[in-house]
């Protein structure tokens, strides 16, 4: 709770708040396992919230991309209209943390990603929105894609929000974020109250919160559309919105099959993780089911390591553009797409399926990819 002033009482929204509107979003329409339903929503109710994200979300139909598949209905879950600068599927997730940071009085949030980071921008717009100071590190997870890479995008947009920015030039892995532990105790001994969020928003036991509670969101979408989704495809990285998609399904009895597109050539590591992070977050919320590595499903469409593209992903990404005017970026979206398009021509879907794909934000990362995107055709006028 606040212990002053200082910071506005919205931020945070109290569990009777969340009883009030959740509860009655499950019960306006009949539901598989209401009773299910009910319960995985007064759990997350129970936990700090702080109100980041506008919600819920728009889905519609692809009626034009559509075309591009094989007689499957195509619908789009618009998670890069969230809220928050740039929109993106952190801020589902920061709810959560961030609510949990100002519980414990923390000043400062603390978190780390690549230089064109969807998640570092929407940290540095979590804390603006909370009156907090935000220290991000930004590692060398890939080579810069353009001239440009470090001035424009995200790291602009997270400069321009106030975040104090640092650089660790070291060649790393993506999975190596291990120099975090240190920033977060430099700043400590600088005097700040830290809140410690790792890279991802994903390896945190409130984690997978947000995309549990947005299972329900789609449940309760699908019911007022009186549709059923078959499939939900998206791209998966850190690994908690796929972990939290398919903890909240099976906690509701929800049968909707998640497939995570990766974002570079890796699967196994990440296959392991949300079977990890999904069971983690059902316990965490007193769930006795739990998802089994058959719930699992997770391809690779564009072998690239992280951060880099192949030209058919920007195929992907201009087809996309072109037939239905939404932009994906070349580091997840686009991959997603292109995964998407993948599944298709293997004939992974049944024939009059329906199937949802999740945007889940990226945009303002496309801007430091422009050189790849090729030349512009200006023409002269008057001809």
């Amino acid at each position: 709770m606040l212990r002053d002033g200082s910071r506005q009482s919205w931020l945070i929204v109290s569990c009777s708040e969340l009883l009030q509107t959740l509860v009655p979003m499950c019960l306006e329409q009949p539901v598989p396992d209401e009773k299910h339903i009910n319960e995985l929503l007064l759990e997350i109710a129970k936990r700090p919230r702080a109100a980041l994200a506008q919600l819920p979300t728009p889905i519609h139909r692809l009626h034009n991309f559509e075309g591009q598949l094989d007689g499957q209905e195509l619908w789009i879950k618009r998670d890069d209209l969230t809220g928050l600068e740039g929109g993106g599927n952190k801020t589902r997730k920061l709810e959560f943390l961030v609510g949990d940071a100002i519980e414990t009085g923390a000043d400062m949030l603390v978190t780390a990603g690549a230089i064109q980071s969807n998640h570092t921008r929407q940290t540095a717009a979590a804390a603006a929105k909370c009156a907090m100071q935000c220290a991000l590190l930004h590692f060398r997870w890939t080579e810069d894609a353009g001239p440009v890479y470090r001035q424009v995008g995200n790291i602009l947009l997270s400069g321009i929000m106030g975040a104090e920015m640092f650089l660790d030039e070291t060649d790393r892995p993506i999975e190596d974020q291990s120099p975090l532990v240190d920033f977060y105790e430099y700043l400590r001994s600088c005097g700040h109250l830290p809140y410690l969020i790792p890279a991802g928003a994903s390896e945190h036991r409130l984690g997978s919160l947000g995309y549990m509670a947005c299972a329900a969101e789609i449940v309760k979408q699908s019911k007022a559309l009186d549709l059923h989704f078959d499939y939900v495809v998206h791209c998966t990285g850190s690994s908690s919105t796929q972990a939290g998609l398919v903890a909240g399904f099976a906690a509701m009895g929800e049968i909707t099959r998640v497939i995570g597109v990766s974002d570079d050539d890796e699967t196994s590591i990440k296959r392991d993780r949300v079977i990890r992070l999904a069971n983690d977050a059902l316990a965490e919320i007193g769930m006795s089911v739990r998802v089994l590595p058959t719930d699992i499903e997770i391809i690779t469409a564009d072998k690239s390591p992280y951060g880099a593209a192949e030209s058919e992903t920007f195929d992907a990404i201009r087809l996309l553009a072109r037939t239905e005017g939404l932009i994906a970026d070349p580091v997840y979206e686009g991959k997603a797409i292109r995964g998407l398009l993948a599944l298709a021509n293997d004939g992974r879907f049944e024939n009059g399926c329906r199937i949802l794909l999740m945007h889940l934000g990226g945009t303002p990362a496309v801007h430091a990819y422009a050189n790849q995107f090729g030349s512009l055709k200006l023409s002269q006028f008057p001809i």
